[in-house]
């Protein structure tokens, strides 16, 4: 029997450290169509995405609870929907090997018969473009075509749901369309669960809709019936003004403002699970408890910060960082940071100096970020600090995000989805493009 669903979720949820993301998700995505993971920024919907995908598993700190069904099975393993991104090795790769690279154990065609199948393929899901460009690196084409690729390789393995995080995040209205087109010709064989945040993209390429926002589902149903009557409170605030505004799963509500609703209490097993978090795992508090700026890159991991002291006394904002989990800083500044202040908050910190709206050279990023790696794996928990938290800050984090293997253009993005003013400088954003073509270079 043919499933309704190809995914199914109860009690579901989500959290580093004792940061809770996802309280308690109960949702199902049905079968041969696209389905638009909607709510407002930072909700949670690329932690669904990844944890979906298997993608925090490593982390020590994530936990996650709740039951989900994949084609009727536990989610387990490699019995799971696959994920689209694009990373380095994808850039590097010529367009014909990214496209056949899931599909060519599957298709057992010799070479010539590949390239003609690439042909074929791509003119048929609406990129006839890329036909004539499969000798090249996926890396020379257009951000729009090096997007379709990324999709398209995913897309070969055929599996039953195919994940997609925000694909239109700043093409032109064409352009998205181009992708939106796509998504739904994918869909005809392969259910999609798309991240976006117009409306007008979302009811263009999509049959059915999930809200998500303070770490609940608050919404399920038809795309174009959520758009003209959404029944929920958060879904009507989303429909009128593109967000909507609720607590953290997690929230104080001591610390809410008096409007505010209070959100439910989290589940028991989301509370046996934060029970289960190893000592010292760097508990990640919200980003709003931390000294004005801070923000977390990778919640209880990684976040950025202005200078201790900047605007608030230095001990305070110190305290708030120690508050947070922080125990170690990245210090950018020219001067480093006071030595004694940090022992009177029992944190620590490493110093590369960096000129103001400058970048650091390739082999000093190198240098530092596997430092970085070597603090997270003996569980420290880092901030990157300069003096406002931007340039040279939001600088390393987006070099963090290349190392982790996206892209420069993409790395740039996700760091200004957190603060648009990451990265203040053409000479700090073309420094990250070089640091991504001398991993390149390692890779080839």
């Amino acid at each position: 029997m043919e499933l309704l669903h190809c995914l199914r979720a109860e009690g579901l949820g989500a959290a580093f450290g004792e940061k809770v993301v996802l309280a308690s998700l109960d949702f199902a995505v049905k079968a041969g169509a696209v389905t638009a993971l909607l709510g407002p920024a930072g909700g949670g919907k690329s932690t669904l995405l990844r944890m979906l995908a298997g993608l925090h598993d490593a982390n020590p700190r994530f936990r996650a609870w709740g039951q989900v069904e994949y084609l009727g099975q536990p989610l387990a393993g490699a019995h799971r929907p696959r994920l689209v991104q694009q990373n380095a090795r994808l850039m590097m790769a010529s367009t014909g090997d990214a496209l056949v690279e899931h599909a060519r154990p599957r298709l057992g065609l010799a070479p010539g018969a590949l390239r003609a199948w690439c042909a074929e393929h791509v003119a048929a899901m609406g990129f006839p473009e890329l036909a004539p460009l499969l000798e090249r690196p996926t890396l020379e084409l257009t951000t729009v075509q090096q997007r379709a690729v990324a999709i398209l390789r995913e897309a070969a393995a055929e599996p039953a749901l195919l994940l997609v995080d925000e694909p239109t995040a700043g093409l032109n209205d064409y352009d998205a369309y181009l992708l939106l087109d796509l998504l739904r010709r994918i869909a005809q064989r392969s259910a999609v669960l798309l991240v976006v945040h117009s409306q007008k993209h979302a009811r263009m390429a999509a049959r059915h809709m999930l809200l998500l926002a303070g770490g609940r589902i608050q919404e399920a149903g038809g795309m174009e019936d959520f758009l003209v009557a959404p029944q929920s409170a958060a879904g009507q605030q989303f429909v009128r003004t593109g967000s909507c505004a609720l607590p953290a799963p997690d929230a104080d509500p001591a610390t809410l403002a008096d409007d505010a609703p209070v959100p439910p209490p989290l589940p028991d097993a989301a509370l046996a699970a934060l029970a289960q978090a190893p000592a010292g795992a760097g508990a990640a508090v919200p980003a709003s408890r931390g000294p004005r700026g801070f923000a977390w890159l990778e919640p209880g991991r990684i976040a950025g910060t202005p200078l201790p002291g900047a605007v608030n006394g230095i001990d305070h904002d110190l305290a708030a960082l120690r508050q947070c989990g922080v125990t170690t800083l990245i210090t950018l500044t020219e001067r480093d940071l006071p030595q004694d202040a940090l022992g009177r908050h029992g944190l620590a910190n490493l110093h590369l100096p960096v000129r103001d709206r400058e970048p650091p050279t390739v082999a000093q990023i190198q240098m530092l970020l596997l430092r970085m790696e070597l603090l997270l794996r003996k569980g420290e928990v880092l901030a990157v600090h300069c003096l406002a938290g931007l340039g040279r800050t939001g600088t390393v984090l987006a070099a963090w995000l290349v190392r982790e293997g996206l892209t420069a253009t993409e790395a740039l993005r996700r760091v200004r989805l957190i603060d648009p003013d990451y990265v203040q400088s053409a000479e700090q954003e073309a420094f990250l493009q070089r640091y991504e073509d001398a991993i390149l270079l390692k890779i080839v």
